[in-house]
């Protein structure tokens, strides 16, 4: 049986307008992180240095760095959701849309999408001349230790942003005027862990559709693993895999290899009009693929 996306709870919400759980969750997610980042530095900043020592990573310093913030991150979403779900909204954790059972093949979809519009993008880009490969090199251990952490990005940002902002503004709002509205926190929170310098109107306009691509499948079904598969290979094959990366760390001219290196940037993919078009397509997809499920 198909589970859709319907919201109950047996008891009322400490605070009942859905959308000012929404603000009050990214405000003390956004402005608490800090806090969390600490804490985590200090009890778990050194056996993240053991192990990035134990990779042969310990010359690039800004990645211990950039592992506890994606570790603080995830540890920060949590208890704010715990704290936001559990306790004010009255609600079990699960139902934020954790359940894996029944929802496999939706994963593997999602998988299978985020790899799809990236390494579409890349084949346009390469047959048409726009992109010229001057390496191919591969490390299962660098490719292992990148898969892990963008695991950990995928899972808190899809609780965060789909899970919980997304199903409180659904309370309050039509849901896609919902979706459109998470979609615009998908993008600050995404952009404040990017460099703003580098971004153009386009890449911030397609980093607005990356939201509503993950998110449109999340106003039909009351589930997260769709999202978060296309989410974690969306961001593990455009930068480790196929090389779009930025200056700023991890990913850049001093850290750990990409699989592809060519002449192209992060800034150059997010900001094309081929990547617009693609997820727009991929929009497309998702809604005729689902919006039809009762």
């Amino acid at each position: 049986m198909v589970k859709t996306h319907r919201i109950t709870s047996l008891k009322k919400p400490l605070i009942k307008y859905g959308w000012l759980n929404a603000i009050f969750f990214f405000i003390c997610f956004l402005f608490f992180g800090l806090i969390f980042h600490l804490i985590i530095s200090i009890f778990f900043g050194g056996t993240v240095n053991k192990v990035l020592v134990r990779l042969d990573f310990e010359s690039y310093w800004h990645l211990k760095e950039w592992v506890l913030i994606v570790v603080s991150n995830l540890f920060s979403i949590l208890f704010w959701v715990w704290i936001f779900h559990k306790i004010i909204n009255r609600q079990s954790f699960t139902s934020i849309g954790l359940e894996f059972s029944g929802y496999k093949d939706d994963f593997i979809s999602g998988l299978l999408l985020g790899f799809g519009l990236t390494g579409l993008g890349f084949g346009i880009l390469y047959t048409f001349n726009f992109l010229s490969v001057e390496s191919i090199q591969f490390s299962l251990k660098t490719q292992l230790f990148y898969v892990f952490v963008y695991t950990l990005i995928s899972l808190s940002e899809e609780i965060a942003v789909r899970g919980y902002i997304l199903q409180n503004l659904s309370k309050s709002f039509n849901k896609y005027i919902a979706l459109v509205l998470s979609s615009l926190a998908f993008m600050v929170i995404r952009g404040a862990n990017s460099d703003w310098t580098n971004m153009n109107v386009v890449s911030l306009f397609n980093l607005f559709l990356a939201g509503i691509l993950l998110g449109v499948y999340c106003i039909y079904k009351n589930n997260l693993w769709f999202p978060i598969g296309a989410n974690f290979t969306w961001s593990y094959f455009k930068e480790p895999v196929w090389g779009f990366v930025g200056y700023n760390f991890p990913l850049n001219d001093f850290g750990p290899e990409t699989i592809f290196s060519h002449n192209l940037r992060e800034r150059d993919f997010d900001g094309s009009i081929i990547l617009t078009a693609l997820i727009i397509a991929g929009i497309v997809y998702v809604h005729r693929r689902y919006s039809n499920i009762d």
